[in-house]
């Protein structure tokens, strides 16, 4: 779906099998021959699977896609086969498994140097129709945006979303929407209290849009432990597609 919005042509899927070293705590000493040998049938029984979901989605979709199947930490292959990519895809991490999958996501946005769409897990709607577009004026925002020009112009519907202080003048719709024929609505949110991420949320929500467009930020120097918090409130909580870029 995400392909055919933005006119793609290939897409490359990619499974990641832990190694059995990556899987110990720090704290044990050695992992024997009999738990590597179950973690290793653990990996090929889960990439099995996720195999066999991508054959039958393939078939269904009729979409021209590879597969590929590697044993590596998921955070050094997003790194390596990211970089090369128009867009990465990556599934929002249910809290319970907020790990590895958190890493790789931060790979993904601030060592790939690509737009990074994430969708909520087991997310299978469309989406593309109403955007969503959470709007500051600086150098994220705009990279966010850009990739996704195709996606916006072709979209039903256009939604600026933007927060303002009180005493702060509200802004107007950006030049590069204008400069590109983008008809967009811009809403104008109060920053309060309350996190603005849930602010943001609950007017995407009322507004029906199906992906929102967004800067990824990071309040530290310590960029692969803490994101900013707009960023982390929406992979804790977004249930639609979020495409971000750093």
């Amino acid at each position: 779906m995400s392909a055919n919005l933005i006119g793609g042509a290939v897409i490359n899927a990619l499974i990641v099998r832990i190694p059995p070293l990556a899987t110990i705590l720090a704290s044990e000493e050695v992992l024997t021959r009999q738990r590597e040998s179950q973690i290793r049938a653990q990996e090929q029984a889960r990439a099995a699977a996720l195999s066999e979901v991508f054959r039958d989605w393939q078939r269904s979709s009729g979409s021209s896609a590879h597969l590929v199947d590697v044993e590596s930490v998921a955070a050094e292959a997003v790194a390596e086969r990211g970089r090369s990519a128009d867009f990465v895809v990556i599934e929002r991490p249910e809290r319970r498994g907020y790990g590895m999958s958190s890493q790789a996501i931060t790979t993904a946005l601030f060592e790939t140097d690509r737009p990074v769409l994430v969708v909520p897990p087991g997310y299978s709607k469309g989406f593309g129709h109403r955007i969503a577009v959470a709007w500051r004026d600086d150098n994220r925002a705009i990279r966010a945006v850009f990739p996704a020009l195709r996606l916006l112009a072709g979209a039903e519907q256009v939604h600026l979303l933007t927060g303002v202080r009180d005493g702060v003048a509200p802004p107007s719709v950006p030049a590069v929407f204008r400069d590109h024929g983008i008809a967009a609505q811009l809403h104008i949110l109060p920053i309060g209290k309350e996190p603005f991420g849930q602010t943001l949320l609950t007017k995407l929500h009322k507004l029906g849009a199906d992906v929102l467009v967004m800067g990824a930020y990071a309040h530290s120097p310590l960029r692969e432990m803490i994101f900013g918090g707009v960023t982390r409130y929406m992979l804790e909580h977004a249930d639609v597609p979020v495409l971000m870029r750093h």
